[in-house]
């Protein structure tokens, strides 16, 4: 690639971000990047995918359903505020709370009562709630459930969102 000026690579960023819709570039950061191998250490992807055969995946027809009929659930977005916000946004429900990923484990009991309480999690794109549902499953809840589809799905679908 030839050698390009501050000024060049600000223009065609400017470009790029003015073409590219929240979503397309939002999927292109999440894009997992190829791993250094590390002799017996797990890469993200290898523990995503192992999380997903361990949690039962649902669409966006299922979540709404559950939404629809199970007022006791609890829906939880395991993104940062300032994602967010940057996103334009959370799953518009009664059950929606957030709860940063990094806060789960502390977190999760002040809103799930029982183990048996019915939980789904989600975060932009289906990354990381996989890894957030199975950590729920460690801790003892028995009825956990990962939205992949996450708030992208939702919101592609046309579906009510909230800031």
């Amino acid at each position: 690639m030839p050698a390009t000026s501050q000024s060049e690579r600000y223009q065609i960023m400017h470009k790029l971000f003015s073409r590219t819709s929240l979503l397309t570039l939002s999927l292109a950061l999440l894009t997992p990047m190829a791993p250094a191998d590390v002799a017996g250490v797990s890469t993200g992807s290898e523990l995503q995918q192992q999380a997903e055969k361990e949690t039962t995946l649902i669409t966006t027809d299922e979540l709404k359903k559950m939404l629809d009929e199970e007022l006791d659930m609890v829906l939880i977005d395991i993104r940062t505020p300032t994602e967010i916000q940057s996103m334009d946004g959370r799953i518009d429900a009664s059950q929606d709370v957030n709860i940063p990923r990094g806060w789960l484990e502390f977190r999760a009991q002040r809103v799930a009562l029982s183990k048996e309480t019915p939980i789904v999690v989600y975060c932009g794109g289906g990354l990381r709630s996989p890894l957030a549902a199975r950590t729920l499953q460690n801790m003892g809840y028995t009825n956990v459930k990962n939205y992949s589809a996450g708030f992208f799905g939702w919101k592609e679908a046309g579906l009510p969102v909230k800031p």
